[in-house]
């Protein structure tokens, strides 16, 4: 019988010795949440052709606002202190809905 030489594959080396691999460790990746979100529209007074002076914040759906004052986190507060919006950073169950920061404390 003819002598048969098996090469070994590329991986040959990177599988443990002893048998089986072991099977590789991938994390799960974390469940993607569904955002709903709100648009809250603030007219500047009576609604004419031009509507410049109309301002759409963005809010996720539970957010208070507008029944209500709403929390916000601290990016949230810069934002609707530059862009006039906090675009969806609002504080649900005790931390950001979009970023996941704690409600910011009173000081």
């Amino acid at each position: 019988m003819a002598a048969t030489t098996i090469e070994p594959s590329p991986d040959a080396g990177e599988r443990p010795a002893g048998g089986q691999a072991e099977a590789e460790s991938t994390p799960t990746p974390e469940p993607t949440v569904r955002k709903f979100w709100r648009a809250v529209v603030r007219t500047g007074g009576q609604i004419g052709a031009s509507r410049e002076r109309d301002r759409v914040e963005w809010h996720l759906s539970d957010c208070p606002v507008p029944r209500g004052e709403g929390a916000h986190c601290t990016e949230g507060q810069h934002l609707i202190e530059t862009v006039g919006h906090p675009d969806g950073h609002c504080i649900l169950d005790g931390k950001c809905g979009v970023c996941g920061q704690p409600a910011p404390t009173e000081d």
